[in-house]
């Protein structure tokens, strides 16, 4: 369908250059897609925002936000060709505020962008950042480190070789690449287009968020990723949460600066924005950027007063690409007890091991804690297929010991016992960050 008369021409607000005294365009309703937009929707709502929403999963936690006015569920889609016709239904007057995995699908957002506002980085960006070779050209001219890119050159069959996508989050489609056939592992030096081969760093995986605006980057936080953990249903290399803010010494945060730094710089990204990186004695090996708010956004928006960054992420990330709420935001802090302000948080990702139905009143497992609550939780009577992600088990606490403790102690009695263990999460948990603590050292 061709645009009409009426609809409005997005502008590129991408440019570090953007006028400092140019007046923020204002905006009420905002659609928000992306493969779970849960956690967004949430803080959208506490920014003043009234949210449409598409996504994978239509959770039952992001129908019950939306109800009462607060915004509503466009539609569920099983691939992101399907958004361009989903919003159709959505006044082309409402911008668009993507999330997690639609980097990765810049055809789709240039689809979108000729209907209507789209705020985000330009995709002209986003396949820039999609190249890893790029990434690593930018960050190994800045001296950072960063693990090498496989080529007919530098092959080497005794390292260990990461076979990773291009196009692709959380961790979907990587493995490792054997080293039981010298003579295939030299004929894919030269992969598919799709994907390319990566030098595996073993250390901590962590990542950071920053925000760039107007020619500054400033750094919002770091955290640790929690990667393939099997007491969380995950294997191999996929995604499964994150715990933070952690407070790394000054010259790893002078690292993770200069990288953002120069990657901002080099393909003018605005807006709020995560790097994933190792830590390994000492040094942080760059990974990835993911151009978006990520999902370790959460982590950052619960912490006690000092450590809560203001204004909120969504609302700072709205400014960067000029856009503003209408509606003044939700003062969710002065609701709030002493007690429900925590230094640390995690947010566990719990995927499915097997078949899982889920049952009518499975939301309200942990309604009693208010430092333990289930998210993202799936439509009640409906079944989870094993191997796809189940829910969020998100906790908090003002240490890492009672954190471990909390987690430890996850009541035998809820429907989510017979498939993880509180005793052997914890039991991971203390040891990454044990694991963390060694890695400090240079």
């Amino acid at each position: 369908m061709a645009p009409s008369s009426t609809d409005l021409k997005p502008e590129s607000p991408t440019s570090l250059e953007q006028d400092a005294f140019r007046p923020l365009r204002t905006v009420r309703s905002v659609l928000l897609c992306g493969a779970s937009v849960r956690s967004l929707a949430e803080s959208a709502v506490r920014a003043g925002l009234r949210p449409l929403c598409v996504d994978f999963f239509e959770d039952q936690d992001l129908t019950a936000l939306l109800s009462h006015n607060r915004g509503r569920f466009v539609g569920r889609i099983r691939s992101f060709t399907e958004l361009p016709q989903i919003t159709h239904s959505v006044r082309t007057s409402v911008p668009l505020l993507w999330a997690g995995g639609l980097e990765n699908h810049t055809d789709t957002l240039r689809t979108i962008a000729r209907r209507r506002p789209v705020i985000g980085a330009d995709p002209d960006i986003l396949d820039q950042l999609r190249h890893p070779a790029r990434i690593f050209e930018w960050l190994t001219e800045a001296g950072l480190h960063v693990p090498r890119l496989a080529t007919s050159s530098n092959i080497d069959i005794d390292c260990l070789w990461l076979r990773k996508p291009i196009h692709s989050s959380g961790g979907l489609g990587i493995r490792t690449l054997a080293r039981s056939n010298p003579k295939e592992s030299l004929e894919l030096t030269s992969p598919q287009p799709s994907e390319y081969l990566q030098e595996y760093i073993d250390g901590v995986p962590m990542s950071a968020m920053f925000c760039s605006h107007q020619g500054r980057v400033e750094l919002i936080g770091v955290s640790l990723q929690l990667i393939g953990w099997p007491c969380l249903g995950a294997s191999d290399f996929l995604f499964c949460g994150n715990i933070g803010p952690v407070c790394p010494p000054e010259p790893l945060i002078a690292e993770i600066r200069s990288a953002a730094e120069c990657i901002a710089h080099k393909c003018k990204l605005q807006g709020v924005f995560g790097i994933d990186f190792m830590l390994r004695q000492g040094n942080a090996w760059f990974l990835e950027v993911n151009p978006r708010l990520t999902a370790s956004h959460m982590l950052y928006e619960n912490v006690a007063p000092e450590r809560q960054t203001s204004p909120s992420l969504i609302t700072r990330h709205l400014a960067a690409l000029g856009w503003k709420a209408a509606e003044a935001p939700v003062n969710s802090r002065s609701r709030r007890r002493p007690e429900d302000w925590h230094a640390i948080q995690a947010r566990f990702i719990l995927w499915a091991p097997e078949d899982f139905s889920v049952p009518e009143h499975f939301a309200t497992a942990f309604e009693s804690d208010h430092s333990l609550r289930l998210a993202d939780v799936p439509p009640s009577r409906t079944t989870v297929p094993a191997g796809s992600p189940l829910c969020s088990l998100h906790a908090s606490a003002t240490s890492v010991t009672l954190l471990a403790e909390r987690i430890h102690s996850l009541p035998t009695t809820s429907s989510l016992s017979p498939l993880f263990s509180g005793p052997d999460i914890a039991h991971q948990v203390r040891h990454l960050f044990e694991r963390y603590e060694r890695n400090l050292v240079r």
